[in-house]
This record gives C-alpha cells, structure tokens and sequence, in this order.
C-alpha cells in the first residue's frame, strides 16, 4: 500500500489505468456487470461514499479506507479486473481504486451488503472480527516483507489482506463460510492471492510472508528467557528459509516485534480513522 509521499488525486494518475470519467450519480449510471462480492463494513461504506462524492477524489485516503476492509478491497479488485481479458491483473490497491472508477465503486457501495445492517447481531459481530484479523495478518506480512526483503511488501499486504478470508470462519454459519471459500477460490488474479496454498518450504517469498504472519499472530509472542516448544517450532520453521541469512536470533527479534505490531494493530484498527491509522503504521513507532 503506497500512501507516502504528496498527495496525489485519481485524476493525477489516469494515464496509468486507461481513464476515468468524471463522478456521476449512481442512478444515472448503467448497472455494472454482475461480480461476486463479499459485505463491507458499513464505517467503510460511509467514509468511501464521502470521498466519492468530493469534487476532487483523494487517492490515498481512498485507497487507505479500501485497504482496510478486506470485503471492500476484494469487491474493488474484482471490478478493477471485469474488463481487463487477460491483459495484466491489477493487485495494487490504489491502481485498482483508478481502474474500477468512481461511477463503478459508488454503485458498488450503494448496492453491497453492510456487515452491521445485514446480520444479526451476532454474526455481524463475528464478520468484524474475521476483517480485524485479515487487516492485521495483512500489516504484519507487509512489516515482514519490508524486514527481510526479496518481497513487495504491497503485493504482501494484498495477500495476507485476502488469504485472510479463506480460513474457517468460526461461529459464522458453514453456509456463508462456504459462500466466502467458493467466492474467492473462484477468483480473480493475483498472484498474491498464491499465500493460501501449501506451507511446504521452497515456496515464493510472498507465501512465506502471509503464512508467517499467521503463525506469528497465533503464537502471540516470546516472553520469558526461556523458549517453549512452541516458540520453537516457529522459529526452525521451513518458511524461514526464503531468507538464509535469518539466522535465529534476528528471527526471535523479528517474531517479538511483529507480535508487538499485530497487537497494536488488533487495538487501534477500530478505533483511528483509516487515514491516521495508515500514517501511524508506517511510522513504526509503536512496536519498534
């Protein structure tokens, strides 16, 4: 995700996507063609439809609202690609944000489910957190990528954002869990989206990262001067070894502070807007 830098607006990067006209109202628009979507969170919906609507879209603080909801990223991906017959898939979220256009992602906000308006109660509560854990697998695969190099840690964050959503959904009902499995093993692109697949070694870079990440997340740090047999087995993991000069101690650094990233993300993704939540992120001053 490339939020750094001066501010930049869709209509600075038109030529790099093929075009975009100016917003329209939804309802004058034509339907756009069916696509498998996922819900959005209705905090996502509101804060998109503001930035839609501006005379002069903001990239960044549209692609940081899109990349932290995993059903609004994947819906957005998958329109970005409707047209695209083969030519080149776009992963990148702020070039998908240009290639879907503001017409396609209004309608597509309109019309999508809402996690909080759709659900009972209890559901929606379970949905929220399952999008909680893909946006914190996806930072930490990211700090990961930019840790020990040989990965884009975008497409990392991309990967780890959606390979997210193919676990088991616990306490959502097999046939919804089911309908997410079905939606995005149909999918779409991206080579990032390969980190779902066997953590067997000798696997990509980007594989390494999500899977990683996971693990790390589920482990929930080293404490104590001694290591259990659970800190061991990650540590000798064979996901390692995409990086050989890792050797052990940088790896117990590396899991102390991403264990201390997936906390800080886990308590302030809810609670920051997107756009400070982004800007605090890449400080990395709050687990470092």
């Amino acid at each position: 995700m490339d939020y750094a830098g001066e501010l930049t607006t869709i209509e600075d990067r038109l030529g790099r996507a093929g075009g975009l006209d100016a917003p329209r109202l939804p309802s004058l628009c034509p339907p756009p063609p069916r696509i498998l979507s996922l819900p959005i969170l209705s905090r996502s919906a509101a804060l998109l439809l503001l930035l839609l609507q501006d005379g002069t879209v903001d990239l960044e603080l549209t692609s940081s609202v899109v990349g932290l909801d995993p059903g609004l990223a994947f819906d957005t991906l998958q329109i970005a690609n409707q047209e695209r017959n083969g030519d080149g898939e776009i992963w990148q979220l702020p070039l998908a944000v240009v290639a879907a256009g503001c017409d396609r992602l209004l309608t597509m906000v309109n019309c999508a489910l809402k996690v909080e308006s759709s659900y009972s109660v209890g559901v929606g509560a379970r949905f929220r957190q399952l999008y909680l854990r893909c946006v914190q697998q996806a930072c930490l695969a990211e700090f990961l990528a930019c840790t020990l190099g040989n990965v884009n840690p975008k497409q990392a964050y991309v990967a780890g954002l959606l390979s997210g959503l193919l676990g088991p959904a616990e306490g959502i009902s097999p046939e919804l869990s089911s309908s997410l499995n079905c939606i995005l093993s149909a999918g779409l692109y991206v080579q990032a989206m390969n980190s779902m697949h066997s953590p067997a070694a000798g696997g990509s870079p980007v594989d390494a990262c999500v899977l990683l990440a996971e693990s790390i997340l589920d482990f929930g740090g080293i404490e104590g001067p001694g290591l259990t047999a659970k800190a061991q087995h990650l540590l000798d993991s064979p996901l390692w070894d995409c990086w050989d000069s890792c050797g052990r101690q940088e790896r117990c650094r590396i899991v102390a502070q991403g264990s201390r990233l997936g906390k800080w993300v886990g308590a302030n993704a809810p609670r920051l807007s997107p756009w400070e939540f982004v800007t605090r992120l890449q400080r990395r001053r709050s687990w470092e």
